[in-house]
């Protein structure tokens, strides 16, 4: 974590910069890297001379030239054509990949799709970006049809659609409707009103007729003042129908609370329609104070787990009895939070908790976040508890049950690099205090609980760090699974986040490792699964929609889920946060990311899902941070250019662990 970090939004293609967690055993001293110029180790798009072949007995040919991303190392003993990495641009790229493109090959369509929306050395080309990605899509290509969805989610060279979106990440996860992608959900309430945009243009075209513009003002504010006034009542009239449903309830008297809650439902109907029109009468009126309308409270549910049904939103619970509501308000100016009627006190990062009885037939669930201002945002889901055969405490070593690893699913193997940096030479990074002992944690748990294969680098040079990464490329195979973890000092320069090894100088981005560079590293590894874990500074723009979660609990979906994100190739990030810097040290030794991440690993005894350890490092950041100086928000995503196509990435403890 650098001492100082620009506040603003950056889009880069894998979000991780500043301290992050890992896997490991002992500290080991760094393998001596074969290469010894740190460049020979980014991947380039590299293309190979043709091969000479043979037609007959008397006729030979060379064949086209084969692109393909690589080492910069590996092309150049292949006696292949590149450009440096850091000389690399769009129309050097894309002279590697258009003619098999333009030859209708899927992966080289994808490819030039990427290069047009990274931009290399321009300005991304999302329009050109999302023609190729289309192609490539159309015919079946997993990783098209993600990088499509993310243009039509954030609304890049295409209209947004959310719901197109999401029907190619399940096409590219081939899931079913039991399995819905979010991790949690947002609730973001916004006074609109159709008319508005009617309006304003018909204010435009009125311009030139100011005497009867003024005059529609006039007649406007009024409007306005009456229905201040109108609303002003109306607030009273609900606040005193409160007071005598309280009452109502405490004398027991069933008819009269029934009455008084369809009478209170009402009210606060009429006070939304009356606040809709006092909003499309500030637009008219000029705007004053439309910002009071413009956008209600938001707020997120971390626990429980909310399924989107075609009915009401249901969350499964472990249960009936006590069970646990936990959120997080992003907005600064709520005033108050309710569940299901009841206030609830907000910590100073926006987290809240309380506690619902869910009964055996369901619970309903009504959380409400109330703005300064009057404005309020509102979600309503259903608490269920467990169907009964598919508890969630069912051993890892079960045959069948939810949490246990379906007899013909084989996960492979699995390794994993720590890269924990504390220590730097330039003046201007200041000594860290908990990014090594945060890694060797992590790294002890991962070996000892989890059997990883481990490779632990402290202190590293940037050398020493794409060597370790590099290395996995002839170690891994494809069926393998990779964890990455890196500790350490993060910078930010333009839209690019990057590691800064311990050797790295300030304000010269070339000794420091771009995010870039490492998602272009993790695209050229053999492996299934890779996850990255960072506790980071930063965390770039990735898509959270495109990771699917599981919308029912019994033994048979469970199966049918593990088999579906099993199979598929992923490459996804566990991120600590957005935009904000992260603490170094929290409790103890540790941050608190890394506190609640070794916590969920230590207690977890079955088949995990990263889906499920997002959540619970979620839900136990929000209530033990409480004492942070800054809010921290994990993420849990897709790495963009990475290579994903679908799946989760899974944590299996060793038997007897």
């Amino acid at each position: 974590m650098s001492s100082q970090f620009p506040a603003s939004r950056f889009s880069i293609t894998l979000a991780m910069t500043c301290l992050v967690l890992a896997t490991a055993a002992l500290p080991v001293k760094p393998a001596r890297a074969a290469v010894k110029n740190a460049e020979d180790l980014f991947i380039v798009d590299c293309l190979l001379p043709g091969q000479i072949r043979s037609l007959g007995r008397v006729a030979t040919y060379m064949s086209a030239r084969r692109p393909i991303r690589t080492s910069q190392a590996d092309c150049q003993i292949r006696g292949g054509e590149y450009v440096s990495y850091d000389r690399a641009n769009y129309q050097t790229a894309l002279k590697v990949w258009l003619d098999q493109a333009n030859a209708g090959s899927a992966e080289a369509q994808n490819n030039v799709g990427e290069i047009y929306s990274k931009g290399l050395g321009t300005e991304p080309d999302y329009g050109m970006a999302f023609q190729w990605f289309k192609k490539a899509a159309d015919q079946g290509f997993g990783r098209a049809k993600i990088n499509l969805g993310f243009l039509y989610e954030e609304g890049l060279g295409v209209a947004k659609d959310p719901a197109m979106a999401l029907n190619l990440y399940r096409e590219a996860s081939g899931i079913q409707d039991e399995l819905l992608y979010s991790s949690e959900v947002e609730v973001e309430m916004k006074a609109k009103d159709a008319q508005i945009g009617t309006l304003q243009g018909q204010v435009e075209s009125e311009k030139a007729n100011s005497a009867e513009l003024r005059e529609q003002l006039k007649r406007t504010q009024d409007q306005l003042n009456n229905q201040r006034r109108a609303l002003q009542q109306s607030q009273a009239q609900l606040q005193q129908t409160q007071s005598q449903l309280q009452q109502a309830k405490q004398q027991k008297d069933d008819e009269l609370t029934k009455l008084l809650e369809n009478q209170m439902l009402g009210q606060e109907q009429q006070i939304n329609s009356q606040r809709q029109q006092i909003a499309t009468l500030e637009r008219r009126a000029g705007g004053v104070d439309t910002s009071v309308f413009a956008g209600g409270p938001n707020f997120s549910i971390l626990e429980p787990n909310l399924v989107a049904t075609r009915g009401r939103n249901t969350a499964i619970v472990r249960g009936p009895g006590k069970r646990n509501v936990v959120g997080r308000v992003t907005s600064k100016t709520v005033k108050q939070v309710t569940v299901n009627g009841t206030p609830i006190s907000v910590a100073a990062n926006g987290t809240f908790s309380a506690e619902v009885d869910v009964a055996q037939a369901g619970t309903p669930v009504k959380v409400v976040a109330l703005e300064q201002s009057g404005v309020r945002g509102e979600l309503q889901f259903t608490m269920l508890p467990q169907a009964a055969g598919g508890s969630s405490s069912v051993a890892a070593s079960g045959s069948g049950g939810v949490g246990s690893l379906p007899r013909d699913v084989k996960l492979g193997r699995y390794f994993a690099v720590i890269i924990g940096n504390n220590s730097y030479r330039d003046a201007q990074y200041p000594s860290l205090k908990s990014a090594v002992s945060d890694a060797t944690a992590v790294s002890n748990v991962l070996q000892k609980r989890y059997g990883y294969q481990t490779t632990l680098v402290l202190n590293a040079s940037r050398l020493e760090m794409l060597t370790a990464l590099s290395s996995m490329r002839d170690k891994m195979k494809p069926e393998d699974n990779l964890l990455v973890y890196y500790a350490g000092h993060g910078e930010l320069n333009g839209a690019t986040g990057y590691w800064v090894p311990t050797d790295g100088a300030a304000n010269n981005t070339k000794s420091w490792i771009s995010n870039a560079a490492i998602s272009d590293i993790l695209n050229s590894l053999p492996a299934k699964k890779v996850m990255v874990v960072a506790d980071s500074c930063y965390s770039g723009s990735m898509t959270r929609a495109a990771v699917p979660n599981l919308a029912a609990t019994t033994p048979e979906k469970w199966n049918a889920y593990v088999k579906t994100m099993a199979a598929g190739r992923s490459r996804t990030a566990l991120t600590s946060g957005g935009v904000q810097p992260v603490p170094d040290t929290g409790t103890g030794n540790h941050s608190y990311f890394a506190r609640a991440f070794l916590n969920v690993l230590q207690d977890n005894n079955r088949l995990m899902e990263a889906q499920r350890l997002y959540r619970e490092v979620a839900t136990s950041l929000a209530l033990n941070s409480i004492n942070s100086p800054i809010p921290q928000n994990p993420q849990y995503a897709p790495i963009r250019y990475a290579g994903h196509e679908s799946g989760d990435f899974f944590f299996m403890p060793k038997a007897g662990s």
